[in-house]
């Protein structure tokens, strides 16, 4: 066995899921190497390394274009010549092993191609984390309208065989405490576990809505698993590239 096949075979694979996501199910929607991947630009800013080694940062850096910006979590060291590190963030990964449905009475609507402007400006107004013109290509995504608007959502990101993540999670101001993510976070978990997958997201620590979703998904039986550190890295730009 490789180097990398005997690392992913000690590791449960929600320590590295945008790895295992990106050279399995969702190969389609990125770029792979052998050490390091990434979605495309018009999906997610997530890349992937294989490993915390140089050499897996130095590849991603072949598949990132001077002065894109990719976030990576448990990437190691950089070669400075090659990435500028703009913020390392703190994240807590939260797992639902079992779930029970229950109806919060929430009248949810499916989100598609023609919601993708209304879903940005509402993941611009909150800042959930990144949300790209594809990124609801990589799974299914539910909100809540009033008078028309839309106030809340939820999605899926990254997924691999038998785990989803839920992503996107946010409620617009004004609309907050009436159970809207709560609700839209139970229905999409509810739709993970009928397909027999472990339902799994992620915190950022420090972020002003943290200690409610920590709340919200504890409601719905999520558990906080592990701890993780995202590096966001911006791509240098060496004499002679364009």
């Amino acid at each position: 066995m490789t180097h990398t096949a005997l690392l992913e075979a000690r590791l449960n694979p929600l320590d590295n899921p945008a790895w295992i996501a990106l050279t399995t199910e969702q190969k389609d929607f990125g770029v792979v190497g052998s050490l390091a991947a990434r979605y495309r630009a018009d999906i997610s800013p997530i890349a992937a390394v294989a490993d915390d080694s140089i050499d897996a940062t130095n590849e991603l850096s072949r598949l990132v274009d001077p002065e894109e910006v990719v976030a990576v979590i448990g990437a190691g060291p950089v070669d400075t010549s090659l990435w500028r590190e703009l913020i390392t963030i703190e994240l807590t990964q939260w797992v639902c092993e079992t779930f029970e449905p229950f109806d919060l009475k929430v009248n949810w609507v499916e989100l598609g191609d023609s919601d993708v402007a209304e879903m940005r400006a509402l993941v611009k107004a909150t800042d959930p984390g990144p949300f790209e013109a594809m990124t609801h290509h990589l799974g299914d995504y539910v909100g809540v309208r009033v008078a028309g608007a839309l106030v809340s959502m939820a999605g899926e990101r990254i997924c691999l065989a038998g785990y989803r993540e839920v992503s996107a999670v946010c409620t617009a101001e004004g609309f907050g405490g009436r159970g809207y993510a709560q609700g839209l976070v139970a229905e999409i978990t509810a739709r993970q576990h009928r397909v027999r997958c472990i339902s799994f997201l992620h915190v950022r620590v420090g972020s002003p809505a943290e200690k409610i979703a920590n709340r919200v998904y504890a409601k719905l039986g999520y558990r906080e698993r592990a701890h993780s550190r995202m590096k966001v890295l911006r791509r240098q730009q060496k004499s002679g590239e364009v």
